[in-house]
């Protein structure tokens, strides 16, 4: 009797290893087939693109409308008009000014934008004329 369980306390952990890595293994496969869908759904994405090639070329060369951004070289007033009111305000004197909108700010100088930092993103600014 005493050996009949020392068989068990020796076999049992090795069953239930042996089922563990069954399981493992199950679910590597389930990863790859995921994967392989994902990458069958990427290449019909690619192919229908270059069949479409001119309307991705639109897409591409359209501009944006002048009342939705500011840029480098804009006056505060185009600033205030997209962006509104800021949450913050410095006036650095000669050195110009800086508004903030949450972490962002825009730095003006003798009335225009001479930079800015879009630390949350919500600049609506772009880097075309």
């Amino acid at each position: 009797m005493r050996y009949t369980f020392k068989c068990l306390y020796l076999f049992l952990p090795m069953i239930v290893l042996i089922e563990s890595c069954n399981s493992t293994n199950q679910t590597e496969k389930d990863y790859i087939k995921n994967l392989e869908e994902k990458n069958r759904l990427l290449e019909q994405e690619i192919i229908d693109l270059k069949n479409n090639t001119t309307n991705v070329q639109s897409v591409k060369t359209k501009k944006n409308n002048t009342n939705d951004y500011f840029t480098i070289g804009s006056t505060e007033k185009k600033v205030l008009e997209v962006m509104g009111n800021p949450t913050g305000y410095d006036d650095r004197g000669r050195f110009g000014k800086v508004l903030w909108y949450g972490l962002s700010k825009v730095r003006l100088e003798n009335g225009k934008v001479s930079g800015f930092d879009n630390f949350d993103g919500n600049l609506k600014v772009s880097l075309e004329k």
